[in-house]
Parts: C-alpha cells; structure tokens; sequence
C-alpha cells in the first residue's frame, strides 16, 4: 500500500483528480468522515446561484479544481469557498491552515491519546478543570443515576445538557425542570441509545456579555500554545448567539468576530456560517468592532494558569470561556478550529500555527 500511494503521489494532478472523480465521490474524507459528494452539493448549494450550478462545464471545472485543492492542502469544499480559493493562487491558498491539516498535525506533534482522554472527553477535562468551572456538574451514562438527574435538576431548576464527546454545538439543549417523575422519565429517553452526556448547572453570564444575546452564553476562544516552556495567546475570537439561540456556536447560527489577543478589542466586523457580515448584531443592534471585552487582563492570566499547572503536556488548546459575575469560567478546552479565525480575517495562518506547535 505504500508503494502504491508513494506512485500516486507522483502522478500528474489531472490523472489523480480523474481517479478520485471515479472512484473516491462517495467516499468518506476528512477527518469528520463525510462522504465527499455529499460535502460537494451542500456547498455547492450554499454558495452557487441556481444559474452557475445549471452551467455544467462551470461546474465540471470547478469540481476539478476543488478536488485539487483537496489533494493540494487538504481542503475540504465547504474550505474552498470559505477561504475564497476560486480568486487565489496557489502562495494564497497554501496559507490557509485547513482542519484536517490542523487535526493531522496535532496527532503528529502532540498525540491522539492524551487529546481523546484529556480534552476530547469533555467529562475527564472537567475533573481535571473542575476548579476553573465554578459551577456543578455531573455525567450521566445509566438509567440508574435517574434519581440523581432529578434532583439536579431539582437543585438548579435547569440544566444545560451536552453530548460527552460532542462538538459544534450538536445536540446542546436545555432540560427545564417539572417534577421529579419528568425529570426521571426525561433521563431514560436521553440513554435510549446508549449515549453518555455531560450535564451542568448552567452558567448565568455578566450582563457585559449578555447584552449581545440574553438567550446563549456568549463566549471568547481563546487558543494557547504552551511549547519549551513558552505561553502565547493568538487568534482569539468572540462567538454570540441570535436570537432564539442557547448556544453561540458559528455552525448553529451564531456570529464570530476576531478579537486582538492583547487588549481584548474587537477588530472585525461579524460573520456567519452562511459567510454574512455584520457591522452590527443583528438582534440587540451593537457594533461589534472596536467593542472592548471586559476583564481581558484577567481572562489571559487565568488561560495561561490553566494551561501551565494542569494541561501542560498539551501544545495547543482552544479554550472556551464564559464571563459571569465572578469572574471568568471555562465551558471546555478543543482542538479548535481555525475556520472562524481564518473566514472573519481571509488572513491564512497555517505557516504560524506550523511554527508554534513546532512543526516546521
């Protein structure tokens, strides 16, 4: 198999793309596993007029050339028009740092096992966290802990409940409390299917940051790199919710803006996951560049604590935090994406994230 794949590397483009039109469509890539066709005709759909996807030799080339630029850097086809590759050259594509290449070379540098046991599992990253949360939290796997669930909830009259090892948002909610048989009722429908789930006391955000959206936690990743003892922050960002929504995640409808790791401001205006851009928030009406996010200083010290004392063996982190009345609290720690960074700015930052994480 090697040698095989050491030929095809070599082969003409033309003859590659030719062989993967043939045989790989339907096939899964990426490091999410969805089946390429299908990742084509959503983005196509989302990103081509009814005219241009009618003109079958535009679309024949521009297939081509996402095809190439799958084998080129990885890019997946919500990626190439995300990042605008159609109007770029080849310099310009390749510094865009795409997901998988981001996935990849965290395993190359950091390893899977410490991610998929640290971090990953968002109920091991909470032990380990725990006093970084300020909040209750329990994991619930068994019908048995029914009991335990109801009085949770009870407790705290909500809950907010996530998918262990979920991600993007997918299959957040909010448990509202009733009655004890309810809840009891509520707890064995979540388990059906042998899921397990994180559930928490949800947070009540400061009013600083609810302002944007009272509806979601609006929240600051912030990506950290910890490398031969030296801490750097870049690339943090500001997530907020619309209207309506409990989670202010860009691929459930929420709005992201860049925010410069230094001072806390906001320096772009917002965007989508439909690639709108906001000067301001559509719902509550505030600009968002130049919006300064309270208790930064605070925020970074914190960051940089959690990573040194408790989650040093890992390189990189994307933090997730939120801002209550106390102080700052972490939500979880990813392997973030780079995508809302990257779409908000059109700056790639694949050379410099290759040169943190000592990947050079």
């Amino acid at each position: 198999m090697r040698i095989v794949s050491k030929i095809f590397n070599h082969t003409p483009m033309f003859i590659r793309v030719w062989c993967f039109k043939l045989r790989s469509m339907d096939s899964p890539v990426g490091i999410y596993g969805q089946i390429f066709s299908e990742s084509l005709k959503e983005a196509f759909d989302e990103n081509l007029t009814p005219e241009e996807k009618a003109d079958r030799h535009y679309v024949k080339c521009l297939t081509n050339d996402i095809i190439r630029c799958w084998y080129r850097y990885q890019a997946l086809p919500y990626e190439y028009f995300l990042f605008k590759f159609k109007d770029r050259d080849d310099a310009g594509r390749m510094s865009f740092e795409t997901d998988t290449d981001r996935t990849l070379t965290l395993v190359r540098v950091s390893g899977l096992a410490n991610f998929q046991n640290e971090i990953n599992n968002k109920y091991n990253f909470y032990q380990l966290a725990k006093p970084y949360f300020k909040r209750e939290v329990m994991k619930l796997d068994s019908v048995e802990q029914s009991d335990a669930f109801a009085a949770f909830v009870k407790k705290h009259g909500e809950a907010f409940i996530k998918p262990l090892e979920g991600s993007k948002g997918k299959g957040t909610h909010v448990y509202l409390y009733i009655d004890d048989d309810n809840a009891a009722s509520y707890c064995k429908e979540l388990l059906i299917e042998g899921a397990s789930w994180m559930v928490e006391e949800r947070i009540q955000q400061s009013s600083e940051m609810a302002q944007w959206n009272v509806t979601s936690v609006n929240t600051i990743r912030i990506p950290s790199f910890l490398r031969d003892g030296k801490f750097t922050v870049i690339w943090t960002r500001m997530r907020v919710g619309k209207k309506g929504a409990i989670v202010d995640n860009a691929g459930q409808g929420g709005i992201v803006v860049t925010v410069d790791p230094k001072t806390g401001v906001v320096t772009s205006d917002g965007i989508d996951e439909h690639y709108n851009h906001f000067d301001k928030h559509p719902d509550c009406g505030l600009t968002f560049k130049g919006w300064q996010v309270p208790r930064w200083d605070e925020l970074l010290k914190t960051v940089e604590e959690l990573h040194r004392k408790v989650f040093n063996k890992h390189i990189y982190v994307a933090w997730d935090f939120a801002l209550t009345d106390d102080g700052w609290v972490v939500i979880e720690g990813n392997w973030g994406q780079l995508l809302g960074q990257q779409t908000a700015s059109q700056i790639g930052v694949r050379r410099e994230f290759h040169e943190l994480v000592g990947d050079v």
